[in-house]
């Protein structure tokens, strides 16, 4: 009998911690937050086949899944490429005739073999041969496959890592002007090591992140300590963004289990980091967005976190001053000088689920940059039976964000690690592709509508990786960064997206090149490309050969 009893006492209680979940798990903001919006500010997509589902080894493996945008054939429309688990091999897939088709052996894409995960990647040109690169992490380090005419060939880059630490998100561009790539490689703990996912005060737990400089002939060394970017916690990424307007380019570095750290670039080799609203406070900050999404010429960043999914008190783990927790959704309103505010409350998006990869963008042309949110979590036992839709957020004219992920028909029911954005279909309007881990990827291209753009293509050179550019019309400045690593373990599209709404001229485009020389174009053409590729080479001949300009 009493066997019986506690047999069901148990069963009871798995219930009852069932429904608990349950009801933190659903969505949480809807009687708090005024999400109505007009339907014809609403993009609608249509679903379309992609034929590659991640293999997720949860033994072995960090639960991320990699991705990247790159343009492989210079044709202005982007392949897309996923990295594999520990039992699978990369794939790259080319967008054709109205769906995505695997194009991995057309591009001679290398095989890893079975005894490694891709865990990063990003793309950029680092031989200068005017053809974009891909470098990937796994756990043995970094490999570079270099791209020549369309077809790559394997490079393995010696990479200074210790016995702890697997890489995760990268992040590239030049640091010290000296016209070569560095890399800052986020580093996490390696899955057998980990001894729980809620330690945040313990400050020896974790791995350590590098900052690789390039000192010519593919050799990388670390200058991670001289740098004064030493420190032991578990990342999940980084991005080299120039923050304060000075052309040098900063760090933001996306601590889990703690805090987001804004670094200032010295110009000399060296970082400072400078405080910002959760220095010294705790958060699981894991997805990384970079935009400008009040227009005000300023780079602000918006933080992944557990949210309102999981009891304050079950998240907070070890932190003993709970006060100094922040389980909300983070959004950096950029105010100059490295000065920040959170404005996650203010533009309503603070209240939402957990959530991972993140990332801005303009969907649907109207001079306001939109979010997308990958949600659920693949290694969390009670998302096996709770799904969130991952989040489709369009910012409305008043600088607030409203959900539309089910009237835009891109409700994800997986577990999502970030959405790569693209126009597939070059009609001027943004698709999407939400990347999911251990279950199928899914791909969705935008039904567009009547509000103009302008997209502006730098290439993929060293000279533009954290370039900013400012689109002028006579109603609005738009500003954008050319970096890698948003997201969370993936790379966006190199392609510039400017929506101009109903304006139907651009009086200048401005370029700030990240070796000082700047770009100026005078009314373009709207509704078009506008390819710089050109115009970035005369620009880096000029500098490189100053006698012939004068």
């Amino acid at each position: 009998m009493l066997k019986k009893i506690l047999k069901y006492t148990g069963i009871l209680i798995l219930l009852l911690l069932v429904l608990v979940l349950g009801f933190f798990w659903r969505d949480s903001v809807s009687d708090k937050y005024d999400i109505t919006i007009a339907d014809n500010k609403i993009p609608q997509f249509e679903a379309i086949t992609l034929d590659f589902k991640h293999q997720y080894n949860g033994d072995k493996s960090l639960p991320i899944a990699p991705s990247a945008l790159i343009d492989i054939n210079n044709d202005n429309i982007d392949e897309v490429f996923f990295g594999g688990g520990m039992f699978q091999e990369d794939a790259i897939f080319a967008y054709r005739d109205n769906k995505f088709v695997n194009i991995s052996s057309e591009v001679n894409l290398p095989k890893k073999g079975n005894t490694l995960t891709t865990v990063g990647v990003v793309s950029a040109d680092f031989d200068n041969n005017g053809f974009t690169d891909i470098i990937l992490g796994r756990e043995d380090g970094l490999t570079i496959y270099y791209n020549t005419n369309g077809k790559l060939t394997v490079k393995k880059i010696n990479t200074p890592i210790n016995e702890k630490s697997t890489p995760a998100g990268l992040t590239v561009g030049d640091i010290d002007k000296d016209g070569d790539l560095d890399i800052f490689m986020a580093t996490y703990l390696k899955k057998e090591l980990m001894e729980g996912q809620t330690i945040f005060e313990d400050y020896t737990y974790g791995s350590t992140s590098e900052l690789l400089l390039n000192t010519g002939n593919e050799n990388f060394v670390s200058i991670t300590k001289e740098a004064g970017l030493d420190y032991v916690h578990n990342t999940f990424q980084g991005v080299l963004v120039d923050i304060d307007n000075d052309t040098w380019l900063d760090l933001v570095v996306v601590h889990d289990t703690g805090e987001a750290r804004t670094y200032k670039n010295n110009g000399d080799l060296t970082y400072t980091m400078k405080p910002n609203p959760l220095t010294k406070k705790f958060a699981y900050p894991m997805g990384l967005a970079v935009g400008d999404y009040n227009n005000d010429g300023l780079v602000d960043f918006m933080f992944s976190n557990t949210g309102s999914t999981l009891p304050r008190a079950l998240a907070k783990g070890d932190i003993k001053d709970a006060s100094l927790f922040n389980e909300k959704w983070i959004l950096f309103r950029n105010d100059g000088d490295f000065k920040f505010t959170d404005t996650a409350e203010e533009t309503k998006i603070a209240d939402y689920e957990f959530s991972w990869g993140c990332t801005f963008a303009d969907m649907n042309n109207d001079g306001l940059q939109d979010l997308m949110v990958a949600e659920n979590y693949v290694d969390l036992a009670p998302n096996k039976l709770f799904r969130l839709p991952s989040r489709f957020l369009v910012q409305k004219e008043d600088g607030t964000f409203a959900p539309t992920e089910e009237k835009s028909g891109v409700v994800n029911p997986y577990y999502a690690i970030t959405s790569l954005v693209s126009d597939f279909n070059q009609d001027g309007y943004l698709d999407m592709i939400w990347v999911n881990i251990d279950t199928p990827s899914l791909a969705y291209i935008n039904k567009g509508g009547s509000n103009n753009y302008l997209q502006v293509d730098l290439g993929e050179s060293v000279q533009v990786q954290g370039a900013k550019v400012t689109v002028t019309t006579p109603t609005k400045t738009l500003t954008e960064w050319l970096v890698s690593g948003e997201g969370l373990a993936s790379d966006q599209t190199a392609l510039l997206q400017f929506g101009l709404g109903e304006d139907t001229k651009v009086t200048n485009v401005t370029i700030w090149l990240t070796n000082d020389m700047k770009i100026s174009i005078d009314t373009p053409e709207i509704n078009s490309i506008l390819d710089l590729k050109s115009e970035v080479v005369k620009q880096v001949e000029v500098l490189e050969t100053p006698e012939e300009a004068l």
